[in-house]
């Protein structure tokens, strides 16, 4: 079958009117989204959807897709790609200033539809693809570019779990974090510092870690040598699950009872914050809805650059 999509003929089985047609077909805003939905539907029903010069094709970009935290994210993604009659490629490409050129050509030669971001690149990175192609940032975002990302606060939520922990009469506080390169880390951090001063603690700089990238073996030997000492934390407040276990793990080793002798709060609410024993307690991100709505983003890109911040909640388990 070839030709152009029969838009007069849809508009009468949808009720619709043409005009209405050719802005969904060509993804323009302003259009309802249960009535796209049905008309998508007709056009799977008409046989004609292979008629369609887009069968999208959306890539996720990300680091590492061992990474736990990604799972439900991409399972987000997905979900809403398949509702949106969409393709996903998953793609690990670290783009970079000396290749971001040949990045965009190979979008452009591909046709694809979107890129949704799972890191932050740089602002001049960021506008060389969006001058070629819709881009969301999801999860990491460069906040110097305007461009629609969906994220939490993740300032907010750190101080959260960190007064939580003072809440306990913890007064001697670590904190485990990833390299500060990432905004999260940054963000996070800030909350915890924030948390300690206003409640008149001084943080000890020496609890305070920077890890190179979220690792279980990584963090266990660092963990160990801080309760190695006579001088140690009472809790700590990890921005991972990951880093959370490790802390559980070196806790067990030094006989230390939780959440008697040293509380924990972890960060994602991921399967390791769950498995080990005791459970962790975590702040929770709505990893799924985050990677949907990045999908969303996308099929209403437009010159305002939607930014969507969803909310978090901390899960009390047994490490508090």
């Amino acid at each position: 079958m070839t030709g152009k999509i029969p838009a007069y003929k849809i508009s009468k089985l949808a009720n619709v009117s043409p005009s209405t047609i050719s802005r969904i077909l060509n993804n323009k805003k302003n259009v309802n989204p249960e009535t796209a939905k049905e008309v998508k539907k007709i056009i799977y029903q008409l046989g004609l959807e292979k008629l369609r010069d887009e069968t999208k094709i959306i890539i996720l970009n990300l680091n590492d897709i061992s990474n736990v935290f990604y799972q439900e994210i991409i399972e987000g993604v997905r979900s809403a790609v398949i509702a949106n009659n969409c393709k996903l490629l998953i793609d690990q490409t670290e783009i970079t200033d000396e290749n971001v050129e040949e990045y965009v050509d190979f979008l452009k030669k591909h046709k694809i539809y979107g890129i949704i971001i799972l890191k932050q690149l740089s602002r001049e990175i960021l506008k060389e693809i969006a001058k070629n192609i819709r881009i969301v940032q999801c999860n990491e975002f460069n906040p110097k570019v305007n461009l629609p990302y969906v994220t939490i606060d993740d300032y907010s939520a750190a101080k959260t779990a960190t007064e939580k922990l003072i809440s306990l009469n913890k007064q001697k506080i670590g904190l485990i974090n990833g390299p500060r390169s990432f905004r999260y880390a940054r963000e996070r951090e800030r909350g915890f510092r924030d948390a300690l001063k206003e409640n008149g603690i001084n943080a000890n700089e020496d609890w305070i870690l920077s890890l190179p990238v979220i690792k279980y073996d990584i963090a266990l030997p660092i963990v160990d040598q801080i309760f190695s000492t006579e001088y140690y934390p009472e809790a700590f407040f990890c921005i991972s699950d990951t880093f959370g276990a490790a802390v559980v793990t070196i806790a067990k080793k030094h006989k230390l009872k939780m959440p008697e002798d040293l509380s924990i709060i972890g960060f994602d609410d991921t399967i390791f914050s769950q498995i080990i024993s005791p459970p962790i307690t975590t702040v929770s991100q709505p990893k799924f809805k985050i990677g949907y709505s990045a999908v969303e983003l996308l099929e209403k890109y437009d010159l305002k650059k939607e930014h969507i911040i969803l909310g978090t909640k901390l899960i009390m388990r047994k490490t508090t």
